[in-house]
């Protein structure tokens, strides 16, 4: 295992106007894509109500249900949702 390269951070109750992690990965659609491609892994962790269903509605746009139900099979798509 290496460094982690990059983070990216999104706070929604510090600020006015709210932000979220699907938010963010709108905004990084084709580094997303990118991501994939070069065999990165998808890890969720958070509310089942909020921030899981919306993330995942995110990546279902970015990537395709279908993509995204093969990268679940492969174990490269992870949610802990509570």
């Amino acid at each position: 295992m290496g460094d982690l390269e990059r983070l990216d951070l999104v706070f929604s109750r510090d600020q006015p106007a709210r932000r979220y992690v699907q938010d963010r990965l709108a905004e990084l659609e084709a580094e997303v894509r990118a991501w994939i491609g070069a065999g990165a892994a998808i890890y969720v962790c958070g509310s089942v109500h909020g921030m899981g269903p919306g993330v995942h509605q995110s990546l279902t746009a970015i990537l395709g249900e279908d993509q995204l139900e093969l990268l679940a099979r492969n174990g490269r798509y992870l949610r802990d949702v509570y």
